[in-house]
């Protein structure tokens, strides 16, 4: 049994709701999808998200940089982009921009990535590129006024450390030298529009080059008002983009340009060879999390709140990146433990992604398969979506107190509103880690209760995912199998039983692996 005693005198501070900053999407162009506008509007009213980052916004299925085939001139029209940034301040939303990827018509390379063919290699003339920029940021100004636009913020480029020179996976095809480069050009054709704009990077995977991108805009004098960055928990064990990262033989690495030509050779000239390598990497992949430790992400931001210093820490891209247990309550007690874990390090984060509408590989027919997205491409909303309703509901300041025993957590918030106490209890461990059922005794002192309620997120509670799963996993939903995992997806508000004497309020909860739970204890 664990204990979590609280008197409601004890210190508490504000709850900062930096998890809400922000969501992920996929590429720009399907936010121009009515069924991708849909689902965003439904986050934003039940989650709370206030900005949406994407990639691609200069893709050449945006038709932003048009070039005549007959006479070579280059023209821009910013018609879709506005189509897209006129619907998010509609439903009260702001774009984090993304400057990416290269307009073919500036391309110093064929490089590519995706199904949707984004161009990865830097400009063939900087020059052009800081146009495009600055008539783009001249456009947005014109069309939404200073005010608004200074209210968003301006990321240069995607995960620029995963890639490089010869590498054709990457989302950058030049060096790091080149990358700063492209930053400090971006940058200041921004700034040359308007100074008080909000521009920042390395939008790096893994907390990659922080230190090395500030020491270069301090010496090169580039302007930066923000550190943006990517993790997900499996990034050390993978090693990607950081040197000092464990790889752990992974049979497949391809972090260098010559192990993909060695690949690439083995399939051709050994297949039976190449089907060894294919064994071991799936014997690699599935012992993955055995090197992933609990509450990983946590212990990455504080480094990367060290090497930011005094600028806003952006996490522009996380998940726990855990297959088809990601859509599930796994994926629900991960996302409650990371974010409380990381009160205070963190200035912004934004979840990849709200939506399985999403076309990096194509768009995979079935409802779940451990997309990134918090709802399926069909709009039912996976068991991480639950947590985030659930964390949105949270009153405004957060205890100092916190239980933390084992895989138990348990936080406390008061939300004076409601004039109630609220209790949020995660049973929560990397996969391939022991875990078993906890019970969790709550004693709460300084106050009188007249009900208490909880609401569970767990194997059987608002998990659309098992009901898929018993309906045999079919890839195509009939109607009525649709309203069903709608229906399975509820959050369910039940009492929760308590005892009350000698001025002490009790209250017991049992926890199944990775489960978690509200408990709301109403004061009278």
């Amino acid at each position: 049994m664990k204990e979590f005693t609280l008197n409601l005198n004890s210190p508490r501070r504000p709850l900062a709701r930096y998890w809400n900053f922000c969501v992920g999407s996929c590429h720009a162009a399907t936010a121009l999808r009515a069924d991708w506008q849909g689902q965003l509007e439904r986050c934003r009213r039940e989650l709370g998200f206030r900005y949406v980052r994407f990639h691609g916004l200069f893709c050449d299925d945006m038709n932003v940089v048009l070039k005549s085939m007959l006479t070579g001139r280059v023209t821009l029209s910013f018609a879709g982009i506005d189509k897209i940034f006129d619907f998010l301040l509609s439903i009260g939303m702001r774009p984090f921009v993304e400057l990416s990827f290269m307009p073919e018509a500036f391309a110093s390379g064929d490089s590519t990535l995706f199904h949707y063919k984004c161009n990865t290699t830097p400009p063939r003339d900087y020059g052009q590129w800081a146009w495009l920029i600055g008539e783009f940021i001249r456009h947005i100004r014109a069309r939404y006024g200073a005010e608004e636009i200074r209210q968003w913020y301006f990321e240069v480029w995607n995960e620029p450390n995963l890639g490089g020179p010869g590498f054709p996976y990457g989302f950058w095809a030049g060096s790091r030298e080149e990358y700063f480069k492209l930053y400090q050009v971006t940058a200041r054709a921004v700034k040359a529009v308007d100074g008080a704009l909000r521009v920042g990077g390395p939008a790096t995977s893994n907390n990659a080059w922080i230190p090395e991108f500030l020491a270069f805009c301090r010496e090169g004098g580039a302007p930066v008002d923000f550190v943006s960055t990517h993790q997900y928990p499996t990034d050390v064990v993978l090693g990607y983009g950081v040197e000092d990262s464990a790889n752990f033989q992974n049979p497949f690495d391809v972090s260098r340009p010559e192990r993909i030509a060695e690949t690439l050779a083995l399939a051709q000239t050994d297949p039976e060879g190449f089907q060894r390598k294919l064994e071991e990497y799936s014997v690699f992949q599935s012992n993955l999390w055995e090197r992933v430790g609990r509450g990983v992400l946590t212990d990455m931001a504080r480094r990367a709140r060290a090497e930011a210093g005094e600028l806003p820490l952006f996490y522009t891209e996380w998940g726990s990146l855990a297959g088809l247990e990601s859509d599930g309550p796994f994926g629900a007690s991960f996302i409650a433990k990371t974010v409380l874990d990381s009160h205070g390090l963190v200035d912004g984060s934004s979840f990849w992604t709200f939506s399985d509408i999403f076309e990096e590989s194509g768009q995979r027919p079935e409802p779940f398969h451990g997309g990134f997205g918090l709802l399926t491409q069909h709009g039912v909303p996976k068991a991480p979506y639950r947590a985030f309703q659930l964390l949105n509901s949270l009153g405004g300041r957060l205890y100092d107190a916190h239980l933390a025993e084992g895989t138990v957590d348990v936080w406390a918030v008061e939300k004076a509103e409601a004039r109630a106490v609220q209790f949020l209890a995660v049973n929560h461990h990397s996969l391939l880690h022991p875990i078993r059922e906890e019970q969790v005794r709550l004693r709460l002192t300084g106050g009188r209760c007249s009900l208490a309620q909880v609401q569970r997120i767990d194997d059987t509670h608002a998990n659309a995912l098992a009901a898929w799963q018993k309906m045999g996993g079919p890839e195509y939903l009939a109607p009525a199998q649709l309203l069903a995992l709608q229906s399975a997806s509820e959050l369910e508000r039940e009492e929760l039983s308590f005892t009350q004497e000698d001025g002490e309020i009790r209250l017991e909860l049992t926890l199944p692996p990775m489960g978690l739970a509200l408990v709301t204890v109403l004061l009278e």
